[in-house]
């Protein structure tokens, strides 16, 4: 199904567009698709959808997640996860099921759990191995706390 007829369908609950920054915490219950810059977590009771040209700073959690952006973050999903062709993760992966296409980027690790993969605080999390990503961008370093509140701004061509 293409991307057209998601939004036709009604099975994209939520858009995040092309031109749109959120920075913080963003919640759904549905399917959310994001195909502008998200800076924080993402959680979802549903699918994610990060599109072709689509960016997530942060941490991801969601029962599945399909990623044809960037990814630079923890995902978490407590079925599966699938990176398309033009999907890039930099970082660590928790889920049941992982699929990677050929043209795909991954760096990072990748726990298989048996479901239920939620993010854990910081002082239960084992040290990740130093790898080389994508510099983060200054507005994430500077987060002091998980619950931030969402802040949206139009990108001006």
């Amino acid at each position: 199904m293409g991307k057209s007829d998601e939004y036709k369908s009604g099975r994209v609950s939520s858009v995040i567009g092309k031109k749109t920054v959120v920075e913080g915490t963003l919640k759904g219950y549905e399917l959310l698709r994001i195909d502008g810059l998200v800076k924080g977590k993402v959680e979802s009771d549903g699918k994610v959808i990060i599109g072709r040209g689509g960016m997530v700073e942060g941490i991801v959690e969601a029962v599945e997640i399909y990623v044809g952006g960037t990814i630079n973050g923890e995902l978490f999903a407590s079925e599966k996860v699938e990176a398309n062709p033009t999907g890039e993760i930099y970082g660590d992966i928790h889920t049941k099921r992982l699929i990677v296409d050929d043209n795909a980027v991954f760096e990072g690790r990748c726990e298989m759990t048996t479901g239920e993969a939620k993010a854990k605080p910081a002082e239960e999390k084992a040290p990740a191995k130093k790898r080389k990503a994508p510099a983060k961008t200054k507005a994430a370093e500077e987060k002091t706390s998980e619950e931030t509140e969402v802040i949206v701004e139009e990108i001006s061509e």
